[in-house]
């Protein structure tokens, strides 16, 4: 009987224990889990940057796009603004110009008369109307006559190139224009020539 146990115990003695149980396994399995959990995350993270970049290009295209055409735009009107400018001062003359043709359409007529007829009186209301004409016309465009007779010589706008006694008005007053002189709006732009008592 004895024989017998120790060939029956043989078989469970000789297996040597296991040394991986089924924790061990399970954590192996857990581990190689964990193992590819962060390779997944930074692919998941490496797509989102590329889609965010590529959002930021389009966007950024877009932005390049509206600023250069701005740029276009903002050349296009300081290009315009400068022709304005320029035609406004070339042009500036124009509507003067304008005012003065039926002036010199009068001077014909006036001509035309003085040829066909030898009233001499007629001729000169003629250009007298053409001349009154005239100044109306200056006037409207701010260019009016300095006045001098009667009034205190002023340096500012008269040139006294003779001065001569005059019993009837005080010293430094003008006895008489020589050549009459012309203030455009508060601008005398060339002063009247003129007597001056002394």
């Amino acid at each position: 009987m004895k024989h017998e146990n120790e060939e029956l115990q043989h078989p469970t003695g000789s297996q040597e224990p296991s040394n991986e149980g089924p924790f061990e396994e399970q954590e192996s399995i857990h581990t190689g889990a964990e193992a590819s959990s962060p390779e997944q995350s930074l692919e998941q993270e490496l797509e989102e940057a590329k889609l965010l970049a590529e959002k930021w290009k389009s966007q950024a295209e877009q932005h390049r796009e509206l600023y250069l055409r701005a740029l276009a735009d903002l050349e296009n009107f300081r290009r315009r603004a400068r022709k304005d400018k320029e035609d406004a001062v070339k042009y500036a003359v124009v509507p003067f110009l304008e005012s003065i043709l039926p002036v010199l359409d009068n001077f014909e007529r006036a001509l035309d008369a003085a040829d066909q007829s030898k009233d001499a009186k007629m001729l000169q209301e003629g250009i007298e109307m053409v001349y009154r004409q005239f100044l109306n016309v200056l006037s409207e465009a701010g260019l009016t006559m300095i006045e001098t007779e009667g009034k205190p010589f002023n340096p500012h706008e008269h040139n006294a190139v003779m001065q001569v006694e005059a019993e009837h008005l005080a010293p430094g007053m003008i006895v008489e224009e020589l050549q009459a002189g012309y203030r455009y709006k508060d601008r005398v732009i060339r002063p009247s020539m003129v007597k001056v008592s002394q």
